[in-house]
């Protein structure tokens, strides 16, 4: 995992760091040790104020992401899933890449 291609990060309060590849979310704990969070085509993040989610913007499939730091679960928040522009509330927003 460590020779993919980052695109963002993000860092919780233990001194870890949450990274986003081509294809997966993982974190690196301050130890060094990288676990795979998610798998998703995901490209930006940004870590909630108590750390305990993590929101992603899945560009691949148009949608706004959830992932729960201590399960892995992830729920999606926005977006039908098809390329657009349209403002709405959860599936009924649309994305553009």
């Amino acid at each position: 995992p460590a020779s993919q291609r980052l695109f963002s990060v993000a860092s919780d309060r233990a001194g870890g760091w949450y990274v986003t590849t081509k294809d997966s979310l993982l974190h690196v704990s301050a130890a060094g040790r990288i676990r795979a969070v998610a798998s998703k085509d995901c490209c930006n993040i940004a870590l909630s104020p108590d750390g305990s989610a993590l929101f992603l913007a899945d560009y691949g499939n148009h949608k706004i992401l959830r992932a729960e730091v201590a399960t892995g679960a992830v729920t999606t928040l926005a977006g039908s899933g098809e390329e657009g522009d349209a403002d709405g509330v959860g599936d009924a927003a649309q994305f553009e890449d």
